[in-house]
């Protein structure tokens, strides 16, 4: 009767060094036993003899894993030539050259933009404010929001009737996924030896969420300034990336001061609600800048509360954050940079 098919994930590394060995070259293992020291021989040789031959798709599972644990140590473009020649006769030509350009392209692809992480905001925007606004849009989404907001603010305001940084923002809320032939376009526009990126798949993104978070670190001003840019063009829009500028779980971003002058206006029975099922964190949060008998009796209040409706929980949470909102807007609180660039 044949042996149950056992997937690679209950293998112990003794058992996926056993199969991989059974399947490699005999040169090759004698290559790799030159390295090893005797104890290590001598386990993986009990081993090999208790391992029995491994089903077809095991196989092939376990020199998938040896492949991509090798990519981390060196670039897979100068992998060993006798490892890509097993894989060769081990997988189908589309599956191979499916494994070999992801490795290549993901990872390299991370690495571009990793860089542009580290260059001067000023730099970049030099680099990319003739571009095609959804261009420069693509490239941002690509960024830590702090670090696309520091390159929107060199971006030049105006080209012409184009409003440049409220158009750049108005396109990452609308990007949903991003080819990976679109993403090489543009890295390609940005330099010719930036690498390629993801290789036949799409990344699905909130561009909404990305704009959101751009605004929020940019200056007040300078914000609002966009998003009224927007508004003239598409409220809705606007709107929406407005509501996105704060969610319940940026409170944990607020410092103590903005938390005191939350708790001063809020309505109690709001923020009980708020916080059932709330993480631990906010929790703490609201807790820490309570008088220790005010924070008692919250504590058992909440108790007394029971269970709530998660409607419920939700319509307190939006409550919760249009007070912050007001506060933000005021001038009481602050959120994001707040300070201009200079």
């Amino acid at each position: 009767m044949p042996e149950e098919k056992k997937e690679t994930a209950n293998l112990k590394g003794p058992e996926k060094a056993a199969i991989l060995l059974s399947l490699l070259p005999e040169e090759a293992t004698v290559s790799i036993f030159k390295h090893l020291k005797e104890h290590e021989i001598e386990k993986l040789i009990k081993q090999i003899i208790a391992t029995p031959p491994p089903q077809k798709e095991i196989a092939k599972q376990i020199l998938e894993e040896a492949f991509e644990s090798l990519k981390e140590i060196a670039p897979v473009k100068i992998a060993p030539d006798k490892l890509k020649k097993i894989l060769e006769q081990a997988l189908p030509p589309d599956k191979l050259e499916k494994l070999l350009a992801e490795t290549l392209t993901v990872e390299e692809g991370k690495a571009i933009f990793r860089e542009l992480e580290k260059m001067d905001p000023k730099f970049v925007a030099n680099i990319i404010q003739n571009e095609h606004p959804q261009v420069i849009a693509l490239i941002l989404s690509q960024l830590k929001p702090v670090k696309a907001a520091e390159i929107i603010q060199y971006l030049p305001k105006r080209l012409g009737v184009t409003n440049v940084q409220e158009e750049v923002i108005k396109r990452i809320a609308s990007i949903e996924k991003i080819s990976s032939d679109m993403l090489k376009m543009v890295a390609n526009t940005l330099e010719e030896e930036l690498l390629t990126i993801g290789a036949g798949k799409e990344e699905t993104l909130s561009g909404v969420d990305i704009a959101a978070e751009i605004v929020n670190v940019l200056p007040k001003e300078l914000g609002q300034e966009i998003l009224e840019e927007i508004r003239k063009e598409n409220p809705s829009l606007a709107d929406t990336i407005e509501e996105k500028m704060f969610k319940f779980e940026d409170i944990v971003k607020l410092d103590n001061r903005a938390i005191i002058e939350i708790l001063k206006v809020v309505d109690k029975n709001d923020l009980l609600i708020a916080l059932k099922g709330a993480p631990q964190e906010i929790m703490d949060k609201f807790l820490s800048n309570m008088s220790k008998r005010a924070a008692q009796m919250f504590l058992e209040d909440m108790e007394i509360l029971g269970p709530v409706k998660k409607s419920e929980v939700e319509n307190a949470r939006k409550k919760i954050i249009a007070t912050i909102k007001s506060l933000i807007e005021k001038g009481v609180i602050e959120y994001g940079a707040g300070e201009e660039m200079i």
